[in-house]
């Protein structure tokens, strides 16, 4: 990953924004299938850290299910499952928005007043670059990424802040995936997919390393 033109000393008018990091991917379905990133959870630590010392925004990004009661996000009945879970969880000040679509930049509105979007409020507040971390880099952080850069945002992922699962592959009479079973897509082959797909023409990606530099 090569440095990031999007990134400038101090981050002014840059916030992070943490995207669905919530306790549904601790149930079982999720935990039994193999995830990429392994060192998810303390980049995603040390960049809220660097953050919260310097005083900069972070937004909390909460995905919330409305209408199929089976899914895991569904918070009539698995309200524990869009909760944050325990080490991002947001302090004082912090912004958190409920998402309702795929993409944060076109489903995610303030939780006190379920209007706001997140465009909305990042313009009332200046900000101009996203530095998105989150799950899953191949869903919900990929969407995001794509509608962001659409809407005029200077766009950074953090590769090794972002994770997905290992995923079924499709029949379509091409590759039939690289997984154990032969019958998926290793979940750091889904993951290094993403990433590729963004960089360059939707978001800059890079390391948590990399961010921490300018910081």
């Amino acid at each position: 990953m090569s440095p990031s033109a999007h990134l400038v000393s101090g981050l002014p008018s840059t916030a992070l924004i943490v995207i669905d990091v919530q306790q549904a991917f601790n149930d079982p379905y999720y935990l039994n299938r193999e995830r990429s990133t392994p060192n998810l959870e303390p980049n995603i630590t040390s960049l809220l850290t660097a953050f919260r010392a310097q005083g900069l925004p972070i937004i909390h990004i909460h995905h919330v299910n409305t209408k199929n009661d089976s899914s895991l996000w569904y918070e009539a009945t698995r309200p524990t499952g869009v909760l944050p879970m325990e080490y991002v969880a947001p302090k004082d000040d912090e912004l958190v928005l409920r998402k309702y679509s795929k993409s944060s930049a076109f489903g995610a509105f303030l939780l006190s007043d379920g209007t706001t979007s997140l465009a909305e409020v990042l313009d009332a507040r200046g900000i101009k670059t996203v530095i998105l971390v989150g799950i899953s880099s191949a869903h919900c952080v990929n969407s995001t990424a794509r509608s962001a850069s659409d809407l005029g945002l200077l766009v950074v992922v953090v590769g090794d802040a972002t994770a997905t699962h290992a995923s079924d592959a499709v029949d379509f009479g091409g590759a039939k995936g690289d997984g154990r079973d032969g019958i998926s897509w290793a979940a750091e082959t889904a993951h290094a997919v993403s990433m590729a797909q963004l960089q360059g023409e939707f978001a800059d990606v890079v390391t948590t390393t990399e961010v921490l530099k300018y910081l």
